[in-house]
């Protein structure tokens, strides 16, 4: 049978006579290995590309982002048939992740210190921040998902009501009013958005937060 892509290939080296119906065997007239090493270079772009109906199955991928993106642009499906672990950050570069069932994962945290005049929330480095109001501070929020896509964070405010707050203008809160915040303890605050930051919804999700008495 014609070694036509590459899942057809054997483990076993004595097997792999031909390439493409090319034989190579032993005794081969030397014109089919110039001919054999033009096919293989053809099936091995053809699965660079996806053409060539093969899927990859593999037991255990390991890899650091270097590896992976380094010269390598990935432009259409990659079908893993068993459990792939990536051993580096990926970057999806906002395009979608389709059907995952999500198990033992995180929502990427910063914490912003003791702030004071002015604090930025940025999305591109985290969708939970802490912060310690250290003073009267203006908040700027950056970099939210585009429009029609829903997106936001979550603050974790310590003493949030021992000074002046200020919240962005694009800030709706309920009935129009911004929320007294705890002077000594945490409140926990949700805002989000879905026309890019033109407009964010902010809620306390949990004022005083602290152990039942």
């Amino acid at each position: 049978m014609p070694k036509n892509k590459i899942s057809e290939y054997s483990s076993t080296a004595g097997d792999n006579t031909d390439i493409g119906g090319i034989n190579i065997g032993e005794g081969c007239p030397p014109s089919n290995i110039n001919d054999s090493i033009r096919e293989q270079m053809s099936q091995l772009k053809e699965f660079l590309d996806g053409t060539s109906g093969d899927t990859i199955t593999t037991a255990k991928i390991v890899a650091t982002t270097a590896e992976i993106l380094s010269g390598v642009d990935v432009t259409g499906t990659a079908t893993f048939n068993n459990a792939v672990v990536v051993g580096g950050a990926t970057n999806l570069q906002d395009n979608n992740l389709q059907r995952p069932t999500l198990l033992d994962y995180c929502v990427k945290g910063s914490a912003l210190g003791s702030v004071s005049t002015a604090a930025t929330i940025d999305m591109t480095s985290a969708n939970f921040f802490s912060a310690t109001l250290g003073g009267a501070c203006t908040f700027a929020f950056t970099n939210p998902c585009s429009t029609g896509d829903f997106g936001g964070f979550v603050l974790e405010l310590t003493n949030g009501g021992s000074d002046t707050v200020v919240w962005p203008a694009a800030v709706d809160f309920a009935g129009g009013t911004a929320p007294t915040l705890t002077a000594a303890g945490v409140d926990l605050l949700v805002f989000v958005t879905r026309d890019a930051g033109t407009t964010y919804h902010g809620m306390v999700a949990s004022a005083d937060s602290k152990t039942p008495a």
